[in-house]
Order: C-alpha cells, then structure tokens, then sequence
C-alpha cells in the first residue's frame, strides 16, 4: 500500500501537463473532467478513467479500471492506495481525448492523420487509434510508430518534439473541407477525405488527398480518386464534430 499524498502530487501533475488527454465531466455531475490511462504489461496493456472531483469543496481525484472495478478515493490526507493505483498514475500513459484528430508532421506537410478512439462501444472495447497515411506517398514518410500496436509516451514525446501536431482545433475551423466517408465496401473501413490544402497558423500544410488505414495501403487496396469518395451519400463534414460544445468550457 502507497501513501496518497505523492500520488495526489501526479494526478495533479498529469492534469496540468496533458490538457489534451482531459475530457470534460457531465453537466449533471460533480466531476469537471477525466483521463484515460493506458498501463503497459509487456505485450498487453490495461487502462483506467481518472477523474477530478471538486463536489466536496475540495478537489480529490477518482480512480476505476476502464469499465468495472471498484473506485479508489485518492486524496492529499496521508491514505493509502493499492500499489496499482500508485502505478496506474505514475507510470501511465495518457491518451488523447475521444475523437481527437492529430497528425504526422514530415517537413512543412502533414503526410498521416492519426485518430484517437476512447469512448468505450460494444465493437470497441478498449481506447484505441489509427494511422492513417496519405494516399500515394512513399512509405518513408510515414510516422515510425505506424505498425506500434500499443500506445506509448513516445506519441507525448513526439508531440512535444513537433513531430505530432494537434489537427482538431485547424480542421473545426475550416468547414466544408476535411470529411469522413465510410468506404468499407470499398477499402474495408473508413477514410478521410481532404478537399484543398489547409495551412495551419504555425507555417505546416494539410494536403488535399485521401486519408486511408495503413493496412488497407499496404495491401495495395485501391484507393478511389478525391471526387469518387466525395460523390458518396455517407460523408461527414468534420469540422462541427471537432468544435467544442458551448457546455465543455471552452
């Protein structure tokens, strides 16, 4: 068992220094947000929700495996916790926000999307994400990490390097040009869809082009052309997905 005072320090440290891991709490409840943690095990990984609480004047954390489990109070009152907990905070890796869009960054292009998934579904029972490389470009340019099964600090490490750059906030700015279509019966999943270049305010470029599962490019699946993939009835315009509703506190 772990004293709480040092784990409460991390919760807080991980709050302060991953703001786009941190999802924001229901209306309805006294939690403000929460993070998903990805503890690695070798080969394999489990993942737990932390979550901030201020409804009892002052703020304490929760933690609880990803779907059952019991909640473990975390607090600065000297309590201890299970030795997981401690590991659990200290040593996992948070991952991005549900619906996140970030991207590869080779030069002055973004040459691969990559999408974060961790809302949990029945056809989705752990957070996961996708590569997405740009169709047509050499496999060079694709991220390094593209075939890493589990998530890891390297995408933080990346990121803060300037390798990984956050696309959200760019694409929910630019409608009616960045779409998901759903090309299964096509390329067996779905792809994005990029209408012209968008330039982002830090110098860096989204190409046009089509977007599409590392697995499916390589098998050599073939890509339909920009115009085919928009003509389709199943394509969604991203940009009011990525914005912040008006009760997230943005």
């Amino acid at each position: 068992m772990i004293h709480t005072r040092s784990v409460y320090e991390s919760c807080d440290e991980l709050f302060a220094a991953y703001r786009l891991a941190v999802r924001a709490g229901d209306g309805d409840t006294t939690t403000i947000c929460s993070m998903v943690l990805m503890l690695r095990n070798d080969d394999d990984a489990r993942f737990f929700v932390l979550s901030y609480d201020d409804g009892g004047g002052k703020p304490s954390y929760l933690l609880r495996p990803w779907r059952d489990g019991a909640v473990v109070d975390i607090t600065d009152d000297g309590a201890v916790v299970p030795e997981v907990v401690m590991d659990a905070v200290t040593q996992g890796v948070p991952i991005p926000e549900h619906g996140s869009v970030f991207g590869w960054r080779y030069g002055d292009a973004v040459t691969a999307l990559i999408l974060i998934y961790a809302n949990w579904a029945p056809g989705a029972p752990e957070p996961s994400w996708a590569v997405m490389p740009l169709a047509g470009i050499p496999q060079q340019q694709w991220p390094p990490f593209t075939e890493e099964r589990l998530f890891g600090r390297w995408f933080w490490d990346y990121y803060q390097g300037g390798g990984i750059v956050f696309l959200s906030e760019l694409i929910a700015g630019t409608r009616d040009a960045v779409f998901w279509v759903d090309a299964k019966t096509i390329l067996g999943s779905g792809c994005c869809a990029v209408t012209r270049d968008i330039k982002s305010p830090e110098g860096y470029t989204l190409p046009a082009g089509r977007y599409v599962y590392h697995e499916a490019l390589r098998a050599g699946e073939p890509v339909p052309p920009l115009e085919v993939l928009l003509a389709s009835t199943s394509t969604i315009d991203l940009a009011p997905r990525l914005r912040p509703s008006e009760t997230d506190g943005s």
